[in-house]
């Protein structure tokens, strides 16, 4: 096991299909086999879902000392996840130097998360643990997902989970992998997915744009702002898996808050940096977090 004790991967979550619920069961499994680390899951919901059904799959999978879960009731009517908030509060929970906003559906080689701390204990604020462009972000089809009682008992043997379990090797995910084909590029990526931050920089930084709500351009904004901002930020080349999952609104491009989210991201792409520290300063979330 790998001593990654001064990282806190913080996980948001909700886990609105059967696809999602498999996702954190690899992820975590694959994080807590592979390092002595903290792992922090803050599912905000209606339901215990993560308890009640990931939970007893994960602890019969790998030793659950370092997995701390939270669960918080929803309080929106919109059925919207709010993402950017999440993240805030756990960050500024962490106990950890180093934390990783991480994608509950994200696995990377076990090489680029060791780079990327060493990267954070030299001299970058931020790494991004994947190459930008082309076949950074290897997508993933599983041919399962999880929709009864009798899938989760019997998780261990279901296709690819079976091998993926006996030493967590990423490779055996390389047969179910393609890249998908944008208008840039083959599996192109860019700034979302995962990224490791020093804590305090994430901080000074004003984290996460609360006014972000589900599926947004936070993290193009978040690059940019660190960019003006100044901050060392740098990037492992290797790639990422992106294990594929059913698309609901807060994971894709038709959730009802896209449309301003897309007009915040266009007035603050265009600010100078002074502007954009004077609205960051002035936000209410910020006032309140780093009071």
């Amino acid at each position: 096991m790998i001593d990654l004790k001064n990282v806190d991967f913080i996980v948001p979550l909700r886990i609105d299909t059967g696809d999602r619920l498999r996702n954190v069961i690899m992820t975590t499994a694959y994080l807590l086999h592979h390092f002595d680390c903290t792992v922090t899951i803050k599912e905000v919901d209606s339901e215990h879902r993560f308890e009640e059904f990931a939970l007893p799959v994960i602890k019969r999978l790998v030793d659950t000392k370092n997995l701390n879960h939270i669960w918080e009731e929803e309080t929106r009517t919109d059925d919207a996840f709010h993402r950017t908030k999440v993240l805030n509060d756990m960050v500024m929970d962490s106990k950890c130097d180093i934390v990783v906003n991480y994608d509950t559906d994200l696995i990377l080689p076990v090489d680029t998360y060791t780079q990327a701390v060493e990267m954070l204990q030299g001299e970058y604020d931020v790494v991004y643990p994947y190459r930008f462009g082309n076949h950074g972000e290897r997508k993933v089809n599983l041919p399962f997902t999880i929709e009864t009682q009798e899938d989760m008992d019997n998780f261990e043997t279901k296709e690819v989970a079976s091998e993926f379990i006996k030493g967590y090797d990423n490779t055996v995910l390389d047969d179910h992998f393609f890249y998908y084909h944008s208008e840039q590029g083959y599996g192109w990526a860019e700034y979302g997915m995962v990224q490791f931050f020093n804590r305090q920089a994430y901080i000074d930084g004003y984290l996460e744009n609360e006014n972000f709500i589900a599926y947004a351009p936070e993290d193009c904004e978040r690059y940019h702002r660190w960019e003006l901002l100044g901050y060392n930020i740098g990037r492992v080349d290797n790639y990422a898996y992106h294990l594929e999952h059913q698309r609901t609104q807060n994971s894709w491009y038709h959730n009802p808050h896209m449309q301003r989210n897309n007009q915040l991201w266009e007035e603050l792409r265009v600010l100078t940096k002074e502007q954009l520290i004077a609205y960051y300063e002035d936000q209410q979330y910020v006032k309140e977090r780093l009071k």
